[in-house]
């Protein structure tokens, strides 16, 4: 991931005004998107301030209230593999995609890298992506024909949406892209799309998932590494963890921790 702003966690947290130049290099010139490096591997002290820096940004939501702001991104073997606890490839989505308030930010704080070198984080730029539809394809996205499985027992999230547009009436960063590519299968089949024609606009959302695929970057997180970025802007994922999880011990293996963060004062516009 080339192109990701990469930031000092020392600058960044000293002085009073440290927060705010975090909001401004997230909304400016780090386009929705940045890494932060934390030089020591005190964890605890590191994602304490975090929060600080996060909360420049809106407020910080605790959605799974019993993992309070933070939640543990841990790897195991009876996990679905494409899902966030699973070893292979989770594919490229936006959290809460069917909730009436999509977290605007989300980041990932690396505790632990893979040990055999697998699981980099995903990020597609989902703006680059519309932009490459053709009109058609980008008014039939931006019917409220969608819909999705909602998850439970979440919280400051809002109310799920019996149905929804993928794409805003903007592309502005003002309204979320609803997007995860684990609605195309459904989509093809007929399932979770109340369209007059709805191979027509599934296969529409096809070629937009394709469009979000040719935008993919991948960062493979290091220990006192903050991943920060805009999900009304970026969608995001995992690539497969190294073969031969099995080998190691569950205390070992790849373990970030996640929090949102809801729209605040420093959103950013196109």
């Amino acid at each position: 991931m080339s192109n990701v702003l990469t930031l000092d966690g020392r600058d960044l947290t000293s002085g009073p005004h440290a927060p705010r130049q975090f909001a401004e290099a997230i909304t400016g010139p780090g386009a929705g998107r940045a890494l932060v490096r934390f030089e020591g591997l005190d964890h605890a002290l590191n994602r304490e301030l975090s929060l600080g820096l996060l909360s420049s940004l809106g407020p910080v939501l605790s959605v799974y209230p019993g993992d309070g702001c933070w939640s543990a991104l841990s790897v195991s073997m009876a996990a679905d593999p494409g899902r966030t606890h699973g070893v292979g490839e989770n594919q490229l989505h936006v959290d809460l995609v069917d909730r009436d308030l999509v977290p605007r930010y989300i980041a990932l704080y690396c505790v632990r890298a893979d040990p055999l070198h697998g699981g980099a984080s995903a990020t597609a730029d989902l703006w680059q992506a519309a932009d490459a539809l053709s009109g058609s394809d980008r008014a039939l996205l931006a019917e409220p024909v969608f819909s999705y499985f909602a998850d439970a027992d979440v919280h400051g999230v809002g109310g799920s949406l019996e149905r929804f547009p993928v794409l805003p009436a903007r592309i502005d960063g003002g309204e979320p892209i609803r997007f995860t590519t684990k609605m195309r299968p459904h989509l093809d089949r007929g399932e979770l799309i109340h369209a007059e024609q709805p191979p027509v606009t599934a296969a529409a959302f096809g070629r937009f998932v394709d469009a979000v695929f040719a935008c993919r970057s991948t960062v493979r997180l290091q220990p006192g590494h903050l991943l920060v970025f805009d999900q009304h802007r970026y969608a995001h994922g995992r690539m497969p963890l190294g073969e031969g999880q099995e080998t190691i011990d569950g205390d070992e293996r790849r373990l970030l921790k996640q929090t949102y963060v809801g729209a605040g004062a420093f959103g950013g516009a196109r």
